[in-house]
C-alpha cells in the first residue's frame, strides 16, 4: 500500500480554512515553518468538539496557527474555551502575536518567561491573563514565552488551575518532561495529545540507521511512547494520523 497517495486521498476530503486563517497556514507551510497538518487538525478538531474543553494549554505556538486553528473551531459551535500558548523563540511569539491580532482584531495578552505574575497571582489568574478585549468570544488566547519546561514548573495549579486539554508540539526531545507538567497541569478526564511521535517515519528504524544529529531525539522518543503506553495514570491511544499522534486521557 502506498501511505503517500492513501494520505493525499484523504486530505483530499478537507476544506480549507477560511480567510486570514488559511493565508497564515500556507505562509507557514511555504517558509518551512512546523504547522499541524491537515488530517492532525481534523483529529484534533474532532477532539475539542466532543470534549468542549474550557481551558486549553498549548506547549508550542510557532508563529500562533493552531491556537487559532483551536479558537476557531470552538468558537464555530458556541464554545470559547480560555488558550494558554507558550513559545521560546522571540521571532515566532512576535509573528504569533501579530497573527492573534490579524485574526481576531485584538491585543493579545503575553507574559515573558518569568511567570511570576501569571503563576502566583491568585485562584483566578487564568481569567485575569486572556487578551485585553472585552469581547468575551475573543477574550481568550494568552502567549507566554520562554522555554515551554520551564514554564510548565512555574504553573501553580493551586492559583493557576488545571486543563481540559493539553496540546503538546514542541520540542521532541523534551516530550518525556513536558508530559510529566502536563499531568500535574491535568484533572481527571483532561485530554493531553502530542504531535509528530513518528518523526517523519524515523520512529520505526533501528538506532544506527538514523543519523547521528537525530539519534538523541529518536530514543528518548521511543521511550516516551513506551512510557505513556504503560502508565497507569493514563489511557493512551497511538495512532498514525498526519506524523503520528499520542491521545491520552487522565485517568
Amino acid at each position: 500500500m502506498d501511505y503517500s497517495r492513501v494520505n493525499s486521498f484523504l486530505e483530499s476530503f478537507i476544506s480549507d480554512d477560511e480567510g486570514k486563517l488559511n493565508d497564515i497556514y500556507l505562509d507557514a507551510r511555504a517558509r518551512g515553518i512546523p504547522v499541524i497538518r491537515k488530517n492532525t487538525k481534523e483529529l484534533l478538531k474532532l477532539l475539542i468538539l466532543m470534549s468542549g474543553p474550557e481551558k486549553i494549554l498549548e506547549v508550542g505556538a510557532a508563529v500562533g496557527y493552531s491556537a487559532l486553528y483551536m479558537d476557531s473551531v470552538s468558537k464555530g459551535r458556541g464554545i470559547s474555551p480560555k488558550i494558554v500558548t507558550i513559545e521560546l523563540e522571540e521571532e515566532r511569539a512576535d509573528e504569533a502575536e501579530e497573527n492573534f491580532r490579524k485574526v481576531l482584531g485584538i491585543e493579545t495578552k503575553n507574559i515573558r518567561d518569568t511567570m511570576e505574575e501569571c503563576c502566583t497571582s491568585g485562584g483566578d489568574a487564568l481569567e485575569n491573563y486572556g487578551s485585553t478585549s472585552d469581547d468575551k468570544l475573543n477574550n481568550n488566547i494568552t502567549l507566554l514565552r520562554g522555554d515551554a519546561y520551564e514554564v510548565m514548573k512555574k504553573m501553580d495549579v493551586q492559583n493557576y488551575g488545571t486543563f481540559d486539554m493539553i496540546f503538546i508540539d514542541a520540542a521532541k526531545a523534551q516530550y518525556k518532561n513536558y508530559m510529566e507538567e502536563a499531568i500535574r497541569l491535568s484533572h481527571k478526564g483532561t485530554i493531553i495529545i502530542t504531535d509528530n511521535i513518528l518523526l517523519d517515519g524515523e520512529i520505526i528504524e533501528s538506532h544506527f540507521l538514523v543519523e547521528k544529529r537525530d539519534r538523541t531525539v529518536h530514543d528518548k522518543m521511543r521511550e516516551f511512547l513506551k512510557n505513556i503506553k504503560n502508565d497507569e495514570r493514563l489511557s493512551t491511544v497511538l495512532l498514525s494520523v498526519g506524523d503520528g499522534m499520542s491521545v491520552s486521557i487522565v485517568n
